[in-house]
């Protein structure tokens, strides 16, 4: 009888892309700066700077998305501190009604109505 032989594949796919890959937090200032906790001057300016990175950052929206979704309680997300965060609610995806799927039609009709 022969021996049994196993082979594994080796990985051939790369990982997909994460939204925080590109991310500016990652390579630029100290992690304190968007975890800086506090009103005072220090603090107010550590977070402030967290949010001007933010705002040139090209993941920002998928990371203030991510932030909403799990409510994160701490820190600077997607240009966004937990005060600020909190005037925003995420409401659940949701399927279209049987009423709405009608309304809506197929788009080759709403073509023609257009």
């Amino acid at each position: 009888m022969r021996p049994v032989t196993r082979y594994t594949a080796p990985h051939t796919l790369d990982p997909a892309p994460h939204w925080g890959d590109d991310a500016a937090c990652r390579t630029s200032l100290q992690p304190d700066y968007w975890f800086a906790e506090g009103d005072d001057l220090i603090a107010v300016s550590e977070r402030n700077l967290a949010k001007r990175v933010c705002g040139h950052c090209p993941a920002r929206t998928p990371c203030l998305h991510a932030a909403l979704e799990r409510s994160e309680p701490a820190g600077v997300w997607g240009g966004l501190d937990p005060d600020e965060r909190r005037k925003f609610t995420v409401l659940p995806a949701r399927e279209p009604t049987p009423a709405e799927e009608v309304a809506s039609g197929p788009p080759h009709e709403q073509a023609k109505t257009a």
